[in-house]
C-alpha cells in the first residue's frame, strides 16, 4: 500500500497484517505517515496503490461508507462533531434510534435513551456528559469522550484510535485504555495511535513504528522499551535538558486570592517570576477554567488577582494581552490558528502595532518579522508564505510559542502545551518553556499528562472540583500523591500493564 502527495511518497507499506484480538500500537514522529495510514484504512484518504482486505473482503479505495460497512470505525483527533447539535444528536447522527416507532419524525425520547446507553458502554454517566447539552458548550475532554462513544456504539471490527487520550486526565485515559483492551478481548482489532509511549506500551500487544512513511519496526510488548521506541522513531537518541529550579528569592508575579468563576473556586495561588507552576487534576477539575479566567477568556465572579502587585481584573483576552499575559490554549486549530492563512500572518498577529510604522505595515516587514519569529522557535517550513495548516502539529505548536514570545509577556499561560505532538517535538517544546522561565516569565501550565508536569515544573498545584487542594514542591510530587489529591482518594500505581481488560 502506498500514497504519494506530489513528489513525496508519504506512505510505503509493502505488507502489514492486523490480527483479531490484538491491540496494535502505532508510533512515530509527526509526518511519519500515521495519519495517512489511519485515513487510508478509514476510507478518507484515497490510496495510490496496493490492496486492503478486511476479513477477506476488499476495501474500496477512498470510501468511508465502504470502510464503515466492513466494520471500520475511526476516532479522530479533530472531533468531527456538529457543534450546534446536542450530544444525543451527534451520537446517533446518520441513524435512527433502535427503539423508535416513528418512521419520519425523530423520536426524542428513544434518541435520548439510546444516547445514554451508548455513553454508558464506555462508562460515562449522563451527569458527566448530559446528552441534551449542545456539543459546542462542552470542554475538549468531553468532546473526545463523545467521539469515542460514537465509535464504540457501532461495535466495530477494526477500531482506529488516533490520540484518544490526548486531552484526558489519567483516570479518563485509563478508562479508554480499558475499553480498547475490552474490544480486543471480544475479538475485535484496535489500532492505537499515540504519542504517550507509556500508554501505548501499556495497552498494546505489539507496536509498529513508522518513520518517513515506512515501517521500520514491528515489536512485541517485551521488545518495545521506551528507549527502543524513541530510537526507532527518530533514528537516534533524544537529549532532554533538565529544567532549572526556580529562584525563591524572585518576586511574586501573579497573586490569586479567593478567585471564583463559573465552575471555579475559590482559588488561592501565587506564581513567582521565573517559575513553572503546573496545574494537575482530573477532567472537570477546573484546570482549563483557571487558565482561561486568568487570561480573561472567562469572566471572574469574585476574588482578586494581582500582576506584579497591581490590581488585575480583565474583561477579555485583550485586557490580558495588554497586561502582559500570553495564552496558548488547548485546541490550537480552533482557538489559536487561522489554518488557511500564511505562517507570517499567524505569528505576527499579536505585534502588528509594534512592527508597523504610523499604522502602516508593509508586506516586506511582515515577512521579515514572520521569518525571524518562526526561526527563533525552530519552525520547520519551506516558506513563511505557506499556510500554517500545512505544517505538522509540532511545528504549528512551536509557531504559537513564537507568537507568544514575540509580545514579550510577563506571564505565559499554557493549556495542554504538547497535545497531539510527537516525542521529538515535545522535547523541543519543553526547552521553549524552560527558555521562558529562564528569561524571567512566570509560567502557569495545565496538563493532563502527569509525566509532563513532573518533568517541567518547579511546583504543581492539584485541583479538585474547581479548587486547588494541594500545592506540591517538585521534590515531593509523585504520580500517586498527585492522583490521591486530584481524586480525593488513594489510588494504586498507574504504571502496570493492562491485561484481560483490567487496569493495574
Amino acid at each position: 500500500m502506498h500514497k504519494t502527495y506530489g513528489p513525496v511518497r508519504v506512505l510505503d507499506l509493502p505488507e502489514l497484517d492486523l490480527y483479531a484480538g490484538q491491540v496494535v500500537g502505532v508510533v512515530g514522529e509527526n509526518g511519519a505517515g500515521k495519519s495517512t495510514l489511519m485515513g487510508t484504512l478509514a476510507g478518507s484518504v484515497h490510496r495510490d496503490g496496493g490492496e486492503i482486505e478486511i476479513d477477506g473482503a476488499p476495501l474500496v479505495p477512498g470510501s468511508t461508507h465502504a470502510a464503515q460497512d466492513l466494520g471500520v470505525a475511526l476516532v479522530s483527533q479533530e472531533f468531527p462533531l456538529v457543534g450546534q447539535l446536542s450530544v444525543a444528536e451527534n451520537l446517533l447522527l446518520g441513524r435512527r434510534p433502535k427503539e423508535s416507532k416513528r418512521k419520519v419524525l425523530t423520536d426524542r425520547r428513544a434518541q435520548r435513551a439510546e444516547a445514554v446507553a451508548i455513553l454508558a458502554r464506555i462508562g460515562v454517566t449522563e451527569r458527566e456528559i448530559p446528552v441534551g447539552r449542545t456539543v459546542r458548550t462542552l470542554p475538549v475532554p468531553a468532546r473526545q469522550l463523545i467521539e469515542i462513544a460514537k465509535a464504540f456504539g457501532r461495535k466495530p471490527r477494526l477500531l482506529i484510535l488516533d490520540e484518544p487520550t490526548s486531552s484526558l486526565g489519567p483516570v479518563e485515559a485509563a478508562r479508554v485504555l480499558r475499553l480498547a483492551r475490552q474490544l480486543a478481548d471480544e475479538g475485535g482489532t484496535v489500532l492505537f495511535i499515540g504519542h504517550r509511549l507509556d500508554e501505548v506500551r501499556q495497552v498494546s500487544d505489539r507496536i509498529i513504528v513508522l518513520r518517513n512513511g515506512r515501517l521500520v519496526a514491528d515489536l512485541d510488548r517485551a521488545e518495545a522499551s521506551e528507549d527502543r521506541l524513541i530510537r526507532e522513531m527518530v533514528g537516534g537518541e533524544i537529549a532532554h535538558s533538565e529544567p532549572k529550579v526556580a529562584d525563591r528569592e524572585k518576586p511574586v508575579l501573579l497573586t490569586i486570592k479567593g478567585l471564583t468563576a463559573d465552575g471555579l473556586g475559590p482559588v488561592d495561588l501565587e506564581v513567582r517570576a521565573g517559575e513553572i507552576m503546573g496545574i494537575a487534576g482530573l477532567m472537570g477539575s477546573g484546570r482549563s477554567r483557571l487558565i482561561h479566567t486568568v487570561a480573561g477568556a472567562q469572566p471572574a465572579t469574585g476574588g482578586t488577582m494581582q500582576l506584579e502587585g497591581a490590581a488585575y481584573a480583565p474583561h477579555g483576552v485583550g485586557d490580558g494581552a495588554q497586561a502582559g499575559i500570553a495564552l496558548i490554549p488547548e485546541d490550537r486549530k480552533e482557538q489559536s490558528l487561522v489554518l488557511f492563512a500564511p505562517i507570517k500572518d499567524n505569528v505576527t498577529v499579536g505585534i502588528l502595532r509594534k512592527i508597523s510604522s504610523r499604522g502602516v505595515l508593509g508586506p516586506r516587514r511582515r515577512r521579515q518579522e514572520g521569518q525571524r519569529i518562526a526561526e527563533s522557535v525552530n519552525v520547520r517550513m519551506q516558506s513563511v508564505e505557506q499556510p500554517i495548516g500545512s505544517l505538522s502539529g509540532g511545528n504549528q505548536q512551536r509557531a504559537i510559542f513564537g507568537r507568544a514570545f514575540a509580545s514579550n509577556p510577563k506571564l505565559l499561560l499554557l493549556d495542554e502545551p504538547t497535545r497531539g505532538v510527537d516525542v521529538g517535538a515535545k522535547a523541543e517544546i519543553y526547552e521553549l518553556i524552560d527558555r521562558a522561565a529562564a528569561q524571567g516569565m512566570a509560567v502557569l501550565a495545565a496538563s493532563s499528562e502527569l509525566e509532563e508536569l513532573l518533568w517541567i515544573c518547579n511546583r504543581i498545584a492539584v485541583m479538585n472540583h474547581g479548587r486547588v487542594v494541594e500545592v506540591l514542591e517538585r521534590a515531593e510530587a509523585t504520580k500517586e500523591r498527585i492522583m490521591t489529591a486530584a481524586a480525593g482518594t488513594a489510588v494504586s500505581t498507574l504504571n502496570g500493564p493492562l491485561t484481560n481488560g483490567a487496569v493495574a
